[in-house]
Parts: C-alpha cells; structure tokens; sequence
C-alpha cells in the first residue's frame, strides 16, 4: 500500500469552486507543477467555455480542452440515455477539467498516484491502493467511493437535491464512478434525476450562478423534502435503480451508490458497508 512518503498537494482557485491537486511518488512535485500548468492555462478560456456549454447546444467550438473533453464525452454519451432526459451539457465540465488536469499530471514519471478534485467531480489514477491520509483534502465521499469500488483509475462524481448543480430528484446524495469525470457527471445527474417523488415542493429558491441558472433554465428542480414514508423512500430509490440498470448496460457507468433518508442502494462492485460517509443505515 502507498503511504505519505513523496506526497504533494496543491490548489487552485478556478469556476465552480477550488481545484484540489493530489499525488504520491518519486514524481509527485513534478506531476503538481504540470498540473498547475495546465489548470493555469485552461482558466483563461474556462469561463467563456462555460457559457457556451451552459446554454445546452452540442453545435459549439469551445476553445479550451476542457469544455472539448465535456463535448466529446456528451456526444459519445447521448445516444447511450435513450429516451431519458440528456442532463445539461454544463455539469461535464468541472470534471473534464479534472480529467484534463489529471492527463498532465501523468504524463511525469515515477508516479504512484494522482487525483484532481473541482466541485463534485474527481478523477484519479493509482499504481496500487493508497492509505486513506494520501486523498488528503480531496472530495471525502468521491474518495471513499472511488477506493470503495476498487479500481485504480477514472472518474468520481456526486449529485443529489443539495449539491452545487441542482436536480429534478430527491436523492439526498448519489454518486458514480465511470472512465473519466466529465462522463461520471453526466451519468450522475442522471442518475439523480430519476429520484423523483410526487409529492416534492418546486424548488423557489434562485439559482446564484449564472451559469448554472441559464443551464437549468427549462429543467424542473425539486426542493429537499421532509419527511417521507418509508414505502416511498424505497419506491423512490427503485426509480433510481430502474435508471441505472439501464445506463450501465449503456457502459455510461461502472458502479453508483444512492442514498435517500437514511436509506440506501447500490449497483456494481461496490459494497454499501464501506460508503460510511453515505450516512446510510439500511442498505438494500
């Protein structure tokens, strides 16, 4: 197992919050620097970016990587939802930005592990498991499900009703590991999206980012309920699942966890007793 010797960390402050840059190895300063770099340089075009993948159009030439990493990833990812709703174009970035950052950090040498975090996304690469410490301020719940499902590489992502891109659903938090961020996002929204229950207010309160507000202009957005019966905390959760089984066969992800008032479900190699941070006593 990787410990902390050779460890590194490093932020960045850049749209929808702090990018959050991680690694481990003979290599880790170096792999930091080159990420710094690359964030550095993706930052000048990121927000013009973002406003072009706010307003929802596949038909666009961004100039950054990042915003076309989240392209690419869309174009291959919508005829794999179906008849379900494509989520905004707009919650891929932040993890394409992760994916891109991360791609520069590899290609330095001598390197054990890496992870980049921004808002709700993580993409990671790892030689062999790390010891907890080594995630260090990245996303605690993405880190936790990434070594929870037991892969060495991807992508991490988070939704649900109260997190920074808002949702159609109630889930109270539900996550997704697929190949890379920017399609963990995707995946996740919708994923969370299916977590609909009728008797849910609309949600009044106004969105503060202008982005986010203009990429979710037509989308309907719930308020985080109260209480709910327990019959439909699971009839909830089973949309969830109904969705899911179909987007995995999709290969749009690898395992996904929800979790809904204390409730929880899960799909894929990744086990509910692991995912403490979850809050989840009852798993099914």
């Amino acid at each position: 197992m990787l410990t902390l010797d050779s460890h590194a960390e490093k932020t960045f402050e850049t749209w929808p919050g702090l990018l959050h840059l991680a690694a481990a190895g003979a290599g880790a300063h170096a792999a930091i620097d080159a990420g710094m770099d690359a964030v550095r340089e993706a930052s000048e075009s990121l927000m013009a970016d973002a406003d072009l993948l706010s307003r929802g159009s596949l038909d666009v030439l961004p100039r950054g990587t990042a915003a076309r990493h989240a392209l690419e990833v869309a174009r291959a990812a919508v005829p794999g939802f179906g008849a379900q709703p494509v989520p905004p174009l707009l919650v891929a970035l932040p993890g394409a930005l992760c994916d891109m950052v991360l791609a520069a950090m590899r290609r330095v040498e001598a390197l054990d592990f890496c992870a980049v975090a921004l808002g709700d996304a993580l993409a990671f690469h790892m030689e062999a498991a790390v010891e907890p410490a080594i995630w260090g301020g990245l996303s605690p719940v993405a880190a936790e499900f990434a070594q929870g499902a037991g892969r060495l590489e991807g992508g991490v992502a988070i939704a649900g009703v109260a997190r920074a891109f808002p949702s159609s659903g109630v889930g109270d938090l539900v996550v997704a590991q697929s190949e890379n961020a920017a399609l963990a996002a995707l995946s996740v929204a919708s994923l969370a999206d299916a977590l609909v229950w009728p008797r849910a207010r609309v949600r009044r309160r106004r969105i503060v980012d202008p982005l986010v507000a203009q990429a979710f202009s037509t989308h309907p957005l719930v308020e985080a309920p109260g209480l709910m019966p327990p019959e439909d905390i699971w009839e909830t959760l089973s949309k969830g699942m109904k969705r899911a089984a179909f987007l995995r066969d999709k290969r749009l992800f690898l395992a996904a966890a929800f979790a809904l008032k204390g409730r929880g479900r899960s799909v894929g190699p990744v086990g509910g007793d692991r995912l403490l941070r979850f809050g989840v006593s009852e798993w099914c």
